[in-house]
């Protein structure tokens, strides 16, 4: 068997990722023999592993007799991969965190990561996670950062401008996958930016030296080469300046301080907990999603009774939250920003490089609770497009909540609203719901007038 170029991992020749029936491998080239070697022996696997830096592999028996081919790994298995534009600004900066600490910890062992892609790292139990194994490369004095255009384009520019700009900007990775261009970063920016030095140094004067060829020149002159106490030293300032950042720029968040200030009643709460619990406790499952999670607090009851829960919330600012929170309890929900109304696509060369949230979401449970509302009047969506949306991302089961238009909180979003709402009520929407489930219980919750369906999935 001839190991071939594939749409996963197709830039890398020291190494080929490729999926089969049992997960995910990784072919170690003999190209990459002496940096792979040096990685293993010299005591910076072994670290970065122990630190939870770096994904853990096992070397299994070769199955090819490709002479290209030296080792064949097989790495602990992701559980969910969330991608960078999905990410809340806490889960990118732990990401680029994590990343200059794995390459202050190389230099200690004469290696530096040769790529600086945010698309190298997942995220489980609050930590960020590199999985490129074959991303080493030996570094020695005076030789260059390969990686820096690389890092500034694609790691600190979506960063600063999630710092200074809000959260919102982290979506424009989507369409910049390769990085985004330096000067275009630098005149989004603000003028306050200027005056730190991280971003004066490696944003604004750094897109300085791209264009013409003069600007080349100088910057190949620039980046000529380091000694190792200088990239330690520059890499430094960049963490310490991150470390510092400990928000985005903030804006009006309405949903955040939810449970607190804005839900129906403690009856109703109390209500609808016991009821979810129940149903879990019959059906158990082993995955859940929850749409429209808020700040987790479903998401986390769900936890104690499966292997993983999938956290899908629009506000970033409530994903930051649940980020913490799965930071602080070591957690098995994996949580990313997401509009279930316009959700991510699959993307990358010939449409693979990554995979549509409906591919990688999709779970035993879905829970849609307090949602519907919102999907219905503010994303316009009929009652038969969320069934089948449930329906798209749901395995066997479904946990939905229905809102009656009398209630307070669905006045409230109608309020200055030009919305047609006369098939708004409970019958059109069972009506649209038998198309893809059948109906097990439901339950009018206490001291409210709202509605818990329990159903299961008809077509597989």
């Amino acid at each position: 068997m001839i190991i071939e170029p594939n749409n996963i991992s197709y830039r890398d020749t020291a190494a080929r990722v490729v999926k089969k029936e049992t997960g995910y491998y990784r072919y170690i080239f003999h190209e990459y023999k002496a940096e792979y070697d040096h990685l293993m022996e010299s005591g910076l696997y072994l670290e970065l592993t122990q630190k939870e830096l770096l994904i853990e592999h096992q070397e299994i028996e070769l199955d090819t007799d490709d002479p290209k081919v030296y080792k064949l790994l097989l790495p602990t298995q992701i559980p969910f991969q969330s991608y960078p534009f999905e990410w809340s600004y806490t889960q990118w900066r732990k990401a680029i965190l994590a990343y200059l600490r794995i390459t202050h910890i190389a230099l200690k062992y004469g290696m530096i990561l040769k790529d600086a892609t945010p698309y190298n790292f997942y995220l489980i139990g609050g930590k960020a996670v590199m999985f490129d194994t074959s991303s080493f490369m030996f570094f020695k004095e005076n030789d260059k950062w390969i990686a820096y255009r690389q890092f500034c384009e694609e790691f600190l520019s979506p960063v600063a401008l999630m710092h200074y700009n809000g959260g919102e900007w982290s979506k424009l990775t989507m369409a910049n996958l390769s990085g985004m261009p330096l000067g275009f970063v630098s005149k989004q920016l603000p003028i306050k930016s200027w005056f730190n030095l991280t971003t004066l140094l490696h944003i604004h004067l750094h897109s300085k030296y791209s264009g013409n060829n003069e600007s080349k020149e100088i910057e190949n002159k620039k980046n000529k080469g380091f000694t190792l106490e200088k990239i330690k030293s520059l890499q430094k300032m960049i963490f310490n300046t991150i470390s510092t950042w400990n928000k985005s720029h903030q804006f009006i968040n309405h949903w955040s301080t939810y449970y607190e200030n804005d839900i129906e009643s403690q009856e109703y709460l109390k209500d609808k907990e016991a009821t979810i619990r129940k149903w879990l406790e019959i059906i158990k499952p082993k995955s859940v999603l929850d749409l429209g999670a808020n700040t987790g607090k479903f998401s986390f009851i769900t936890a104690e009774y499966v292997e993983r829960v999938i956290s899908l919330e629009g506000d970033e600012n409530c994903v930051d939250e649940i980020e913490e929170k799965i930071s602080i309890k070591n957690s098995n929900v994996f949580t990313l920003t997401g509009n279930i109304a316009e959700p991510s696509p699959t993307i990358g060369f010939l449409n693979s490089g990554t995979e549509s949230i409906y591919k990688r979401g999709c779970s035993d449970v879905v829970l849609g609770l307090a949602l519907v509302h919102h999907l219905h009047i503010s994303n316009r969506l009929s009652f038969e497009q969320i069934s089948l949306i449930f329906a798209s991302f749901s395995h066997k089961y479904l946990i939905v909540e229905f809102i009656p238009i009398t209630d307070n909180k669905v006045q409230l979003l109608i309020k200055d609203k030009k919305v047609d709402l006369n098939n708004y009520n409970q019958d059109a929407f069972t009506k649209a719901l038998k198309v893809w489930f059948e109906i097990k219980e439901i339950v009018e919750l206490s001291k409210s007038k709202r509605v818990l369906y329990f159903l299961e999935r008809k077509y597989s």
